[in-house]
């Protein structure tokens, strides 16, 4: 499908009148809540929206310069969204689509926020053997530069598998698929662990130059990463890393936890999909389902 410029206007505005709509139901009445930070055409903008701006943008300190921004901000949203519905962008069957497109995706992520994730906090033990059980990520951190093979699935039999099993370098595996004729696209790479599978980095973190990894592609290809040098990192210490390992299992636990109500869900839901071919053979996640917990 064919994205036009004047789709991406349309998207764009939609959502900025959404914001806007949604900012605008807290500001009626008095109080510090309603005061008025600035006028745009004679539109206010409230504390309220400054504060959410602030909120939403994830700012530690607020200073001077940061207050500055965000109003600034949403004075250019302000005027675009004017503009908007100067040009009637509101009655465009796209914003219409688009609008409740974007009311579904705020259902269910308030929903699973409030209802579904886990309310407890991510302990400070937790975060520590997270830490201890992935030295390749922090204390121990290294770089890899690999040679890859992109081939199709079918090409690599038991006995291609076999012998890639036996490889030692990169010339190995060249020599395995050139010997047998099979196609391949190869690339050189440099990968830094986080880039990694997250269920391979055990087996990098004991990798050798010359080790390979074969890993399935969903569109039916095989990757071969073969490891061709190995570099040293900085070490990243427990306290610089302790934001990020509690992100990442806040997020695996909202994400379990959307997994295990919508298996539920699901069991007690009457689904019919009009094309026999569409049923998935077990139930799964499906694309935007699967985005709620990230």
């Amino acid at each position: 499908m064919t994205h036009h410029p004047r789709n991406s206007v349309v998207r764009l505005a939609c959502y900025l009148a959404l914001t806007q709509a949604l900012a605008a139901c807290g500001t009626q009445g008095s109080g510090k809540g309603s005061q008025v930070v600035a006028t745009v055409n004679g539109k206010e903008i409230t504390v309220l929206q400054l504060n959410r701006v602030l909120e939403s943008s994830g700012v530690r300190e607020v200073t001077p310069e940061v207050r500055k921004h965000a109003i600034e901000s949403l004075t250019a949203e302000e005027l675009l969204v004017q503009a908007a519905l100067e040009a009637k962008i509101q009655r465009d069957s796209a914003f219409v689509q688009s609008l409740e497109h974007e009311r579904r995706q705020l259902l269910a992520q308030l929903f699973a926020e409030r209802m579904v994730y886990p309310k407890s906090v991510v302990t400070a033990t937790e975060i520590a053997d997270y830490y201890n059980r992935e030295p390749l990520l922090f204390a121990n951190r290294r770089k890899f530069r690999l040679t890859t093979f992109r081939a199709a699935g079918g090409d690599l039999t038991p006995q291609v598998s076999a012998a890639l099993q036996q490889v030692k370098s990169v010339e190995d595996v060249r020599g395995i698929l050139d010997a047998r004729g099979i196609k391949y696209e190869t690339q050189l790479a440099s990968v830094a662990p986080e880039q990694l599978p997250v269920d391979e980095l055990q087996a990098f973190a004991k990798a050798s130059v010359g080790d390979l990894f074969i890993n399935p592609g969903k569109d039916g290809s095989v990757m071969l990463m073969s490891v061709t040098a190995i570099e040293d990192d900085v070490p990243l210490t427990l306290e610089r890393a302790r934001p990020m390992i509690e992100e990442y299992l806040r997020n695996s636990r909202n994400r379990e936890a959307t997994q295990a109500y919508l298996a539920r869900a699901r069991a007690s839901a009457e689904i019919v999909y009009t094309i026999a071919d569409d049923a998935p053979e077990k139930p799964t996640l499906t694309a935007d389902a699967s985005r709620i917990g990230e």
